[in-house]
């Protein structure tokens, strides 16, 4: 007997959604994917923790040929041995994440080196001209939000003090320890103290950097914005070569849940959270 499977339709998941096209979004489909009509996606909000590779650029074009660590992703800024200070990633070329090629914002010459790619500045404020006091081993975890953080000094002491964190929204993440790494609110780092102890009211601004807004499917361990569900894809849209325009249920409608597709690592738990994303969107998941 010959078995036919048959793929999924556009929308077949859909139970009802508002006049009109308002419940639609067009929106751009990241590269390196083949998705089915009823996937769970994610914007690309933000640039990510950042990588190690071993690189050289020409002009504004970036070439990898080996990762150390980590995924590059637009939006990232780049250092090394003849890498232009402030040199950002602006597009995929052949590239996704790993070897291959990046457009860059700055047109130079670096020989092959190795490049850290990072989706955070930091910038000291209030400083003393004496303090050599630095923060460092700065990564981005689920919950990060996009934008600046400010880690600020409120009790000094002899290589030792107390800060506090607050997050872009101005909302206190919580107290930390000089020298004692902090892990909160999406972000791990070190603050260290300098020859010259810190001040109160000295700290550093963090800023998690913007992603290049693209989508992808939902993904519950992604640090880019991934981790966060923001829509449902309409149809099947095959990206594997080349990012496609494409259209998701961005809000008020209501779908099918046992028709929707979610990553195969997704907990039970992990989805319920999702869901309750998209019911803030207007999504209604039945």
């Amino acid at each position: 007997m010959i078995m036919i499977s048959e793929g999924r339709y556009s929308s077949e998941f859909l139970i009802s959604e508002a006049n009109g096209a308002r419940s639609r979004e067009k929106i751009t489909l990241a590269k390196g994917q083949n998705l089915e009509a009823g996937t769970v996606i994610g914007k690309r909000s933000k640039a990510g923790s950042g990588a190690s590779v071993t690189g050289a650029i020409s002009g504004t074009t970036l070439t990898v040929t080996a990762v150390g660590s980590g995924t590059l992703a637009v939006g990232q800024i780049l250092s090394g041995s003849g890498v232009t200070a402030g040199t950002m990633i602006t597009a995929l070329g052949t590239g996704n994440g790993g070897t291959g090629t990046y457009t860059v914002s700055e047109d130079q010459t670096a020989a092959s080196t190795t490049i850290t790619a990072t989706g955070v500045s930091i910038e000291a404020f209030a400083i003393n001209a004496a303090n050599t006091g630095t923060i460092a081993s700065v990564a981005l975890s689920k919950g990060a939000k996009l934008g600046d953080y400010k880690a600020v000094i409120i009790e000094p002491g002899t290589n030792v003090g107390t800060f506090t964190l607050t997050d872009p929204d101005g909302l206190l993440v919580g107290t930390g320890v000089v020298a004692t790494e902090f892990a909160m609110g999406g972000l791990t780092f070190t603050i260290t103290d300098g020859a010259t102890d810190f001040k109160a009211g000295e700290g550093f601004t963090i800023s998690v950097l913007a992603g290049d807004g693209e989508y992808v499917a939902f993904d519950e361990d992604s640090v880019i914005g991934a981790e966060k569900a923001g829509g449902v894809l309409m149809d099947n849209v095959n990206a594997t070569d080349a990012a496609q325009m494409a259209v998701i249920y961005a809000r008020d409608c209501e779908v099918h849940g046992d028709e929707l597709t979610w990553p195969a690592t997704a907990t039970a738990g992990e989805k319920a959270a999702a869901i309750a994303q998209l019911n803030t969107l207007g999504i209604i998941v039945r």
